[in-house]
């Protein structure tokens, strides 16, 4: 029996990570807020198994109404004529409207026995809704939406699938606040400024948006893109290449690992080695960075870099297996970037290797995998020109 409860708790823990994993490409990819929410609702119950999903938002009518604003799954009439409110009253005591008004997250396990839920049991029990969980949707300010899921099982949210679905709610919201932001400065740039400066603006601030949200989907190398951008454009100017180049290269760096948001949370955060099978879906992690961008028209070849970040002159690198100059210089110097940040500092797999052995490692590969004069220009800058890494 025990058994069966953690086969049971295992799965739907790897459901939540496969939900939170889906999401978090759509969130990506979304151009805008309806899109966006549309998408988590069906990949919530497209991939997450569960009967129905449905974002909300808090209206400010006397009856504190909470309007649906998008939804997928198994509703068949439930949401129009369920009545939903954030007051303190009867119809705002329910989940929904609990998780709006408190900020907090709600977990029902139960609609047969749980007072709170009578004004829609009925219904909910004719659509096979045994169990819903409400997670707030809330910026600094506020708490301006909710992200309601059933499920059609009792007791079918443990506490780590909890966790996980409320780290899926606070991804969805700062997503949510992102486009908000992309749209109000999209609008002013159309209504104001028609320059091409403010163009070129917004798609660098889409860039860091991007990488926010790289960075918070995998704590582990939390910080690793930004690092390794500093090493790169100091490459770049060492190199003497002109300030533009350095600049693009400084933004593909910042997203260089952006194709990781498509690998599973728990590949990325493995304590140990990676099997042959999880090690090649990480390395997809450049064409799938590729495939993300490649339809943005950025000034600089952005996609291409983050494509080829893990080539080597001798093709012995991935995904295409390209050699010396098919390779983009500004490839050629994220690539010693990369590999000089990554050995040191710390991964979950092992301890920071230090600066010493990572140019060590480069030196190794002068010439062949690496561009002999990046690598030269890398070792001045530790060895001459007291280069660090900022915090």
């Amino acid at each position: 029996m025990n058994g069966k409860r953690g086969e049971l708790a295992l799965q739907r823990v790897s459901r939540a990570l496969r939900t939170l994993s889906a999401c978090n490409e759509a969130l990506v990819r979304a151009a805008n807020e309806p899109e966006l929410l549309n998408a988590i609702c069906r990949l919530v119950v497209e991939t997450g198994g569960y009967r129905l999903a449905w974002v909300g938002v808090p209206e400010q009518d006397a009856a504190k109404t909470v309007r649906p604003v998008a939804q997928y799954g198994h509703d068949e009439g439930f949401l129009a004529a369920a009545n939903i409110s954030w007051a303190d009253t009867e119809l705002g005591r329910g989940p929904t409207g609990t998780a709006i008004r408190t900020g907090t997250v709600q977990v029902n396990q139960n609609y047969l026995s749980n007072a709170a839920l009578a004004p829609w049991r009925e219904a909910a029990l004719e659509r096979d809704y045994l169990s819903i969980i409400s997670l707030p949707l809330k910026s600094a300010a506020s708490t301006f939406g909710v992200l309601s899921i059933y499920a059609s099982a009792t007791d079918a949210f443990n506490a780590t699938e909890v966790t996980l679905l409320q780290e899926l709610a606070e991804d969805l919201a700062f997503g949510i606040q992102t486009l908000r932001t992309h749209a109000e400065r999209d609008r002013i740039a159309r209504e104001q400024l028609h320059d091409v400066e403010i163009l070129r603006q917004s798609l660098e601030d889409s860039i860091k948006a991007i990488a926010d949200t790289v960075e918070m989907r995998d704590p582990y190398t939390a910080g690793h893109q930004r690092r390794v951008g500093q090493l790169a454009v100091a490459i770049a100017q060492e190199m003497g290449l002109p300030e533009e180049t350095s600049h693009g290269i400084e933004l593909a760096a910042s997203i260089h690992d952006l194709g990781k948001i498509s690998v599973p949370a728990e590949i990325l955060a493995k304590p140990s080695k990676l099997t042959a099978i999880e090690f090649m879906l990480l390395k997809n992690h450049a064409q799938a960075g590729f495939d993300i961008l490649k339809d943005i028209k950025f000034p600089w070849p952005i996609a291409s870099m983050v494509l080829q970040h893990h080539e080597r002159l001798d093709g012995s690198g991935y995904p295409q297996g390209l050699k010396g100059e098919q390779i983009l210089l500004e490839s050629r110097i994220l690539a010693v970037a990369d590999v000089v940040e990554a050995m040191a500092s710390h991964r979950p797999y092992r301890p920071a290797l230090g600066i010493d052995s990572a140019l060590q490692e480069i030196e190794r590969g002068r010439g062949t995998a690496y561009d002999a004069a990046v690598v030269d220009a890398c070792t001045r800058l530790f060895a001459e020109k007291r280069f660090a890494f900022s915090t």
